[in-house]
């Protein structure tokens, strides 16, 4: 389970409507039909750095994205929203404090500005 905003779950519930029954939530589409198989690592990877080309990102930055590169941005950016550490390990599936502070690491965020 994992929580979303109400836009976000909406496109999950079309998605999944169109895609029919599958083991995965997410699937290669071929000839226009969902495959009940996961995505690869490359094919994530690919399709990150060709959105990220389609937004018009400087390509030095797309040559360091990687498929963790959203889940590494998802928490960041709930870190500088002022997310507490449990919350950010429950959005992101995260066990161990010491995986989710390898995320974080990068993190432009100053605990001290706040005060």
């Amino acid at each position: 389970m994992a929580f979303t905003s109400s836009s976000t779950g909406q496109l999950l519930q079309d998605w999944l409507k169109w895609r029919g029954k599958g083991q995965y939530l997410f699937c290669p589409i071929y000839k226009g039909k969902a495959v009940d198989r996961g995505l690869s690592q490359t094919t994530v990877k690919r399709l990150i750095k060709s959105g990220a080309t389609l937004a018009d990102v400087d390509p030095v930055e797309i040559s360091m994205f990687s498929g963790h590169s959203m889940r590494v941005g998802a928490a960041q950016d709930l870190l500088q929203a002022g997310r507490d550490t449990a919350a950010i390990m429950r959005a992101g599936g995260w066990k161990s404090i010491a995986v989710l502070t390898r995320y974080l690491e990068s993190a432009e965020h100053n605990v001290w500005s706040e005060l």
